[in-house]
C-alpha cells in the first residue's frame, strides 16, 4: 500500500479525466465537465480530518519532529492525512499519515515519503505500521480514505481499511491502469499488520489501440471492485469476496457506441497470514488478457 488525503483544507489538483474518455476526445465535454465537479478532493474531507493533538501523538511515535501542518504551509510535514474513530471503540481513532519528513513536497517523479498507520487512544499510539510510500510515475501522493465497513474475519478480529489514491499523471496512452487502493489490516498487540491488498478501479483496452484516433472500433472496460465477508472459512478467518463492476465503452468511427455492463466474482482464502496482496487485479479481465 501507499499514501494519500491531508489534514486542512488546500486547492484540489487539476482534474484527471477516466482513461477511456482520456483515449476517447470524441466524447461529450459535457461529460469531462461533470466528472471533474464530481471528483474527490485531494484531501481528507472534513468527516476524516485528523485532529492536531492525533497527528503529534503518531509523529512522536514515528520519530517526527518538524511543523505538523500541511504542505501549504512552508516546511509543513504533512503530505496526506486521514482520521475515524472505530465503530465499536469510538474512544479509539484510526489514522492513516503521511509524512514528508525528506521535505520533497508534492512530486510527479522519484521520491519517498513515510507513511503510518495507526490507532490512537487518549493522545497515545497503541498499535501501528510504517512503511515507505516510494513515488515514481505512477505513485504519488494524493489522499486516504479510512474504510471502516463491518470486516469481521472471526468472532475475536474485526479489520479495518485504508484506502490510497494516487495523484500520479502516469501514462495516458496505456493498455490497462488500476487506482484506489485498499489494504485491510489486524490489530496484533502493540502492531498493525495487513492482511489483504486490492485495487478497487480498474481499466483495461479489449479493441483497438490506446490514442490511435483514427481506428474505426475501440473497446475498452472500466471496473468498480467492491469486498465482501463470507461465511465460509479458512485458517481461522473468514473468506473474503471480491466482485467487480465492468462497465464495456465502446467508440465506433469516432462517436460513442455501445456500453454494456457485467459482474465478476472470485473468492480470496486466508491462508494463515494473508488473503493477498495485488494492487492490479485482472480476475476481471477477459480470459484472453488475464496474466497466465
Amino acid at each position: 500500500m501507499r499514501a494519500s488525503t491531508a489534514v486542512a483544507a488546500a486547492p484540489p489538483p487539476a482534474f484527471h479525466a477516466p482513461p477511456h474518455l482520456l483515449r476517447h476526445p470524441t466524447l461529450s465535454i459535457a461529460v469531462l465537465l461533470a466528472a471533474a465537479a464530481a471528483s474527490p478532493s485531494a484531501w481528507a474531507d472534513d468527516e476524516q480530518a485528523c485532529a492536531p493533538s492525533t497527528i503529534a501523538a503518531v509523529a512522536r511515535w514515528a520519530g517526527v519532529s518538524g511543523p505538523l501542518v500541511p504542505w501549504e504551509t512552508p516546511g509543513g510535514l504533512i503530505a496526506a492525512a486521514a482520521c475515524k474513530p472505530l465503530p465499536d471503540a469510538p474512544e479509539t481513532t484510526i489514522a492513516a499519515i503521511a509524512f514528508d519528513t525528506l521535505q520533497e513536497g508534492p512530486t510527479q517523479g522519484d521520491g519517498s515519503k513515510l507513511q503510518v498507520v495507526a490507532l490512537v487512544e487518549h493522545g497515545a499510539v497503541v498499535a501501528a505500521h510504517r512503511s515507505q510510500i516510494e513515488e515514481d510515475a505512477t505513485t504519488a501522493v494524493g489522499r486516504y480514505h479510512i474504510d471502516t465497513a463491518r470486516y469481521r474475519l472471526s468472532p475475536s478480529v474485526r479489520a479495518f481499511g485504508t484506502v490510497f489514491h494516487s495523484h500520479a499523471l502516469g501514462s495516458r496512452c496505456g493498455d490497462a491502469n488500476a487506482g484506489s487502493e485498499l489494504t485491510l489490516w489486524v490489530r496484533e498487540g502493540p502492531q498493525l499488520r495487513p492482511v489483504l491488498g486490492t485495487n478497487l478501479q480498474g481499466w483495461i483496452s479489449i479493441v483497438g489501440t490506446p490514442c490511435m484516433l483514427q481506428e474505426r472500433l475501440q473497446r475498452s472496460e472500466e471496473a468498480r471492485i467492491t469486498l465482501a465477508v463470507e461465511k465460509t472459512s479458512r485458517h481461522g478467518f473468514a473468506d473474503l469476496s471480491l466482485t467487480a463492476h465492468v462497465t464495456q465503452h465502446e467508440v465506433r468511427d469516432g462517436a460513442a457506441g455501445q456500453t454494456r455492463q457485467r459482474r465478476v466474482r472470485t473468492v480470496l482464502h486466508y491462508d494463515g497470514q494473508s488473503y493477498g496482496s495485488d494492487m492490479f487485479r485482472d480476475f476481471w479481465y477477459p480470459a484472453s488478457l488475464r496474466r497466465p
